[in-house]
């Protein structure tokens, strides 16, 4: 292990072996599997005591990786790590020693993890001491089981405060960036999902890995011409895949969600059923709204759907992997419901699910 890199050669080792990776797996945009690529762990943090190995998270879909690009990584010198060849990450290690990979589901909180604490990392000093102290003293167990357990508790005793740094310094500014980037688009859009909640509540309550948008399915192909105009690659899931979607063609269902990156930045779009003022459920249509009641706008002017709304949206999800979130996003909610919005999203699942334990709730 080392202290201290000499001058930049771990970012150009990391430069360099990207350049690689995009070259044998491709962009998400540009017909590849990999959404997202970043330099994580010590090697990225400068000052702190590391092993001579740069760690490369890869956020990737489809995901696991399927045969052909196992090959492609293969083709690099990367053997999959047989401890981690499934959900929630796949580890591939180079023949070399110098470089490991994180291979992730785009979305997954577990990608999230890994940004947020290696930016910790660099910004808090006396975190990186005391994890440099903590490494050195682990120098002769590295390859012992005790090692990897002990390094994780530390690793999951950092998250909050990572959580609580990436709050601090980000507030709304992700929404911020998306309005700015909408200002000129003609027809209406809304943020939804949990930031839709944070708006609701007027504070950023925890992180978010991305920002979703609504718009009216009837508006795509504005909002098509509007995002190339602006120089943004667009492609939309259906079926386990990402697809280019061609210039003028419109997305009929099951297709409802369109994914726009340009730069490393990235937005998603989902389309739903608006009929003149009444909003749609896209699950079951019969479900309505009257955009009177569905749409409100923060303090700051950012449209955003109402809490009730989104809430039935993630009512399907509080049962399923890593969707935690979703109740917890019940449980801040549910009591600020004012009377006719608890009432609404009680029937509505009622009608949709009637054993749901939120209706006892509600």
């Amino acid at each position: 292990m080392e202290q201290t890199p000499g001058g930049n050669h771990w970012k150009d080792h990391y430069a360099s072996e990207r350049e690689r990776l995009i070259a044998a797996l491709g962009t998400i945009p540009d017909g590849g599997i990999i959404e997202q690529i970043e330099h994580v762990g010590a090697t990225s943090i400068p000052g702190l005591f590391r092993q001579p190995c740069v760690d490369i998270a890869l956020a990737v879909w489809p995901f696991p990786l399927e045969a052909s690009a196992r090959e492609a990584l293969a083709s690099l010198g990367y053997e999959l790590d047989p401890g981690f060849a499934s959900a929630p990450e796949q580890r591939f290690r180079h023949a070399s020693g110098m470089f490991r990979l994180y291979l992730i589901e785009p979305g997954s909180p577990l990608w999230t993890d890994y940004i947020l604490v290696s930016e910790y990392l660099r910004h808090d000093e006396a975190a990186r001491q005391t994890l440099s102290a903590r490494k050195q003293a682990w120098v002769g167990d590295i390859e012992s089981g005790d090692y990897h357990e002990t390094k994780r508790h530390w690793f999951d005793q950092m998250l909050d405060d990572a959580h609580q740094l990436w709050i601090e310094r980000e507030g709304f500014s992700p929404l911020q960036r998306v309005a700015d980037e909408m200002r000129d688009y003609p027809h209406s859009w809304y943020i939804c999902g949990g930031w839709a909640l944070d708006l609701f509540l007027g504070q950023v309550t925890r992180v978010h890995q991305d920002v979703d948008v609504v718009i009216s399915r009837a508006d795509q192909l504005a909002l098509q011409q509007y995002l190339l105009e602006r120089g943004w690659k667009l492609v939309t899931p259906f079926e386990e895949r990402l697809h280019p979607w061609p210039v003028h063609m419109r997305l009929e269902l099951p297709r409802h969600q369109v994914h726009a990156h340009r730069n490393g930045a990235f937005m998603d779009f989902l389309l739903t059923n608006l009929d003149g003022e009444v909003w749609r459920f896209r699950r079951e249509p019969f479900i309505i709204r009257h955009m009177s009641r569905a749409a409100l706008r923060s303090d700051g002017g950012i449209p955003f759907l109402a809490p009730e709304l989104v809430l039935l949206f993630k009512s399907k999800n509080t049962t399923g992997k890593d969707r935690g979130k979703d109740q917890s996003d019940f449980a801040k909610i549910c009591t600020l419901l004012e009377p006719e919005r608890r009432a609404w999203l009680r029937w509505a699942l009622i009608a949709t699910n009637p054993s749901h334990a939120w209706i006892e709730q509600l």
